[in-house]
């Protein structure tokens, strides 16, 4: 049927509201609030939904949870990576040579100790208390030959009977002459006792 063979006057539910969309005979007009949720509904919830999806899968998923991150530094762990020291920009002092001391002056040698000289112009006298003879003579000529030019030897006994033969000197000034007397004689026994010796040096022979 078409518009114009309509056979009803119109009335107040002909009447279309061009802003409006159709709506029930007593329905009435939503607000604003009930148009805008059901989208902020969708804004919240699809991105809930994914993302507990995705949280979901992957901790199911083989390999899950292998993390790429590298491993965390344990204390005291030394990084490979060398660390350059910062640069020093001070002026360095170029390097002193070391301090050579001064030659030092060799010490003098000790002076020489004199030695004691031996007075072999004294009179030596040699006296045969042993059963050997000729023994006398012979100790005379050692003596002669060793510089003592005054060593002479009697046939008389010394009235002194030492256990062996023994050389005697007067004065501590005869000591080194009758050491050297008793060496070259080959007598052990010395002795200062200026009885015996008179004043010079005497050997008794035993």
């Amino acid at each position: 049927m078409s518009k114009n063979a309509y056979p009803y006057p119109p009335d107040e539910f002909d009447q279309v509201d061009v802003n409006s969309r159709p709506k029930e005979v007593h329905a009435a007009r939503r607000g604003m609030w009930n148009r805008v949720w059901p989208f902020l509904l969708v804004i919240v919830l699809v991105p809930a939904v994914a993302f507990l999806v995705v949280h979901f899968l992957a901790d199911r998923l083989p390999g899950a949870g292998t993390a790429s991150s590298p491993p965390p530094s344990t204390a005291g762990e030394v990084s490979a990576t060398p660390v350059e020291p910062p640069a020093d920009n001070t002026d360095v002092p170029p390097p002193t040579e070391p301090e050579v001391p001064p030659p030092t002056e060799p010490e003098a040698p000790p002076p020489d100790t004199p030695t004691e000289t031996v007075d072999q112009s004294v009179t030596v006298t040699i006296h045969n208390n042993g059963p050997t003879r000729g023994a006398a003579a012979t100790a005379a000529e050692q003596l002669k030959n060793a510089g003592f030019n005054n060593a002479n030897f009697v046939t008389s006994l010394n009235d002194t009977t030492p256990a062996s033969s023994t050389v005697y000197y007067s004065t501590d000034t005869q000591k080194a002459a009758a050491d050297l007397i008793a060496s070259t004689l080959s007598i052990t026994a010395i002795e200062l006792n200026p009885q015996v010796a008179g004043g010079n040096i005497v050997v008794v022979l035993k």
